[in-house]
């Protein structure tokens, strides 16, 4: 294992939106073991995500702080679009072979319920496993990369959920627009959400869904992790109601592909982006 805490945190950072910070070690059992947490806030009144790595599984928790009690009642009133977002995050995870533990007072609860959300939180768990990697493999995947994006999965689903607030104000928003935009900075506020764009990454990574391309590999660390995320339907056509789902909605473009997608109205398809590449 070769990942640095740093790593991870840098990694987490960027695909969340939120700054973490984070810590590394081995326990007794000489099996290494990762934290998060977010920074500059008090960990006794946050919390810390704990990824625990075995034999090939990967086991990471939601721990809360001794004085958390606040954080989990804002977080039992999370709006639509958070638990949109944790519920599409969790669904990808259980589809891709991961076991999900997600109880509200002691009582396990399926993602889809409705029944947890507004009432009093005393108690959240929330506990992922994922077994059958390629962990320790000299010819398999890296671990390090196996660890953030299980662990970046995890993070995103949480951040869902937090009692984030928006930077800026709808006045702020507002500057530097024509009369009668209104319209449009309404539209965009789809995207400016990061939770959505968050549990895009966590759902589809952060390799063009069109040309394959990862930014990192060609720039270097600068790059790495930058992506577009590009709306399926122009968000111009969607309702003032509508519920993002990150899985179907969105996905990752690289800006060459995104500015191909917009080459004409309505966008292309990613389908119909690799045609042109593969028919050049």
């Amino acid at each position: 294992m070769h990942l640095k805490a740093r790593d991870l945190e840098q990694s987490v950072s960027l695909e969340t939106g939120l700054a973490f910070e984070a810590a590394s070690g081995v326990d007794q059992e000489k099996q290494s073991w990762f934290e998060l947490w977010p920074r500059d806030v008090s960990r006794d009144h946050a919390f810390c995500i704990r990824a625990a790595l075995d034999w090939r599984r990967i086991r990471i928790g939601f721990q809360p702080g001794k004085f958390a009690g606040e954080l989990l009642e804002r977080m039992s009133h999370a709006d639509e679009i958070g638990r949109s977002a944790f519920r599409s995050i969790l669904a990808d995870c259980e589809a891709r072979g991961a076991e999900i533990d997600y109880r509200i007072n002691g009582k396990p609860y399926h993602l889809t319920s409705d029944e947890p959300w507004g009432q009093p939180w005393s108690r959240f768990a929330l506990h992922l496993s994922k077994g059958q990697l390629e962990l320790g493999v000299e010819d398999g995947e890296a671990d390090a990369d196996i660890v953030c994006r299980w662990t970046g999965r995890f993070a995103a689903a949480v951040t869902a959920i937090l009692p984030l607030e928006e930077a800026g104000s709808s006045d702020e928003e507002m500057r530097g627009y024509p009369e009668g935009a209104l319209t449009t900075v309404q539209a965009n506020r789809f995207e400016r959400d990061r939770r959505n764009r968050a549990a895009a990454i966590a759902i589809h990574g952060t390799s063009c869904l069109a040309c394959g391309i990862e930014m990192g590999s060609v720039y270097g660390g600068v790059a790495q992790g930058f992506i577009e995320i590009h709306h399926v339907t122009p968000v111009s056509q969607l309702g003032a109601g509508y519920l993002i789902d990150p899985a179907k909605d969105l996905v990752p473009l690289c800006p060459n592909c995104h500015a191909v997608a917009h080459r004409r109205s309505p966008p292309f398809s990613v389908d119909e982006i690799r045609h042109l590449i593969d028919n050049r």
